[in-house]
């Protein structure tokens, strides 16, 4: 098997390798501390602050390479140039 070394591809072997690293991170990060209720709610806490950033990840990537392939078609002259506002009204 022969890898690629695409851009694309790169983007999202770090996604989820920190995606799998992370929790583990802060479970240690949160068995440190003392206490027993601080440490559920930073478990918690922490967990959904990693769902919104690899949501917005993925957002800000696929915005990135849908932009790029419109621009691309553009500079092809396969697509023309998106319409700023089109209201019909019939």
């Amino acid at each position: 098997m022969t890898t690629s070394h695409v851009q694309p591809d790169f983007f999202y072997r770090a996604l989820a390798a920190g995606l799998m690293v992370a929790p583990f991170l802060l479970l240690f990060a949160a068995c440190s501390l003392p206490g027993d209720g601080a440490r559920g709610q930073i478990i918690v806490y922490g967990h959904e602050v990693l769902v919104v950033l690899a949501v917005v990840l993925l957002a800000l990537r696929a915005a990135y390479v849908l932009g790029f392939s419109r621009a691309q078609k553009m500079a092809a002259g396969d697509a023309a140039p998106p319409q700023l506002l089109q209201m019909d009204f019939r």
